[in-house]
């Protein structure tokens, strides 16, 4: 999955204004709340990589079957 997708460039110019002119001011900008921000900003490292969904699936589940059944 290499393609970049619109919502990986709105995050990446949202996080780029947010280290410029706080997240105050980018939550009223982009019409959203600062957690979601602030959320974007903690996960973003500089690579447009970082700004993709990241998977929900569990990784275990405590009641799955053994192998042996």
């Amino acid at each position: 999955m290499n393609s970049i997708t619109q919502v990986m460039k709105f995050r990446r110019s949202m996080v780029e204004y947010a280290l410029k002119h706080g997240v105050t001011k980018t939550a009223i900008k982009y019409n959203t709340y600062r957690q979601y921000v602030y959320r974007w900003l903690r996960r973003y490292d500089g690579s447009l990589e970082s700004l993709r969904n990241k998977s929900r699936r569990p990784k275990h589940h405590p009641k799955a079957h053994t192998a042996a059944e």
